[in-house]
């Protein structure tokens, strides 16, 4: 994939730049950083005239970035840090049921500020999550974490610093490479078109794939797996012909 080049854009220039090093440290794009100014009207018109085969949204609104990545379907392959960042937690609550010997289907799920993240339910319901609890930082006085964490089996926390107590598996987002694990694979296979389900069918899978490359002393595979972007490819191809 190394003549495939991906376009990295976003408002914030220090994230941008740090993201499209790390994708080239850690993966075969050939990874171009493009800040883009902070203009809400422009940024569209900004990711439309980005000479790249491809474009990852980092380090800018996610609203805006949402309404880009509708607006260009058909055009030119966009994904946002918000798609690989669901599909990262999702594939590492995955792992932590699987080694608590629960499944997605009889595990009970709870979320500690699911506005950092608002993909994630979506994709882990896709994903066959039956039960997911959701818990805020305004619910502390009445309900703190550690009572409403008794019962379940992982913790997403999203924001950090909120202690569930004993009991439950914690996961959080991890490291700035987590996000960007699904992202060659995806951008390989290629992204379905701007169909809301279809989307979140292939973020399940691409979980599922990641899922399934992680070693046992990890809750996500090694970002430099050589089998890492076949997997996650073969999983889209196999969700996209379903």
């Amino acid at each position: 994939m190394t003549e495939f080049v991906l376009a990295v854009a976003g408002h914030r220039a220090a994230r941008v730049h740090e993201t499209a090093r790390l994708l080239t440290a850690f993966t075969a794009l050939e990874a171009v950083a493009v800040p883009v100014p902070p203009d809400p009207a422009g940024l569209t018109a900004a990711v439309r005239a980005l000479a790249a085969d491809a474009v990852f949204l980092t380090g800018t609104d996610r609203d805006q970035a949402r309404a880009t990545q509708l607006a260009l379907a058909g055009e030119v392959s966009v994904l946002t840090e918000e798609d690989t960042l669901a599909i990262a937690i999702a594939a590492a609550v995955r792992v932590a049921l699987h080694r608590r010997d629960r499944t997605p289907a009889d595990a009970r799920v709870l979320i500690a500020g699911p506005s950092a993240a608002p993909l994630l339910v979506p994709v882990l319901v896709a994903a066959g999550t039956a039960d997911i609890m959701l818990w805020h930082p305004a619910d502390a006085a009445a309900f703190p974490l550690t009572r409403v964490a008794r019962d379940v089996d992982v913790v997403v926390d999203l924001l950090g610093g909120h202690d569930p107590g004993p009991g439950p598996a914690v996961v959080t987002p991890g490291d700035p490479v987590a996000p960007l694990l699904a992202l060659p694979g995806l951008l390989r296979a290629g992204l379905p078109a701007a169909d809301l389900q279809a989307h979140l069918d292939v973020h399940a899978a691409c979980a599922h794939a990641l899922a399934s490359l992680t070693p046992i002393d990890r809750l996500l595979p090694d970002p430099g797996d050589p089998d890492l972007a076949t997997r996650v490819a073969d999983a889209v191809a196999e969700t996209q012909r379903r």
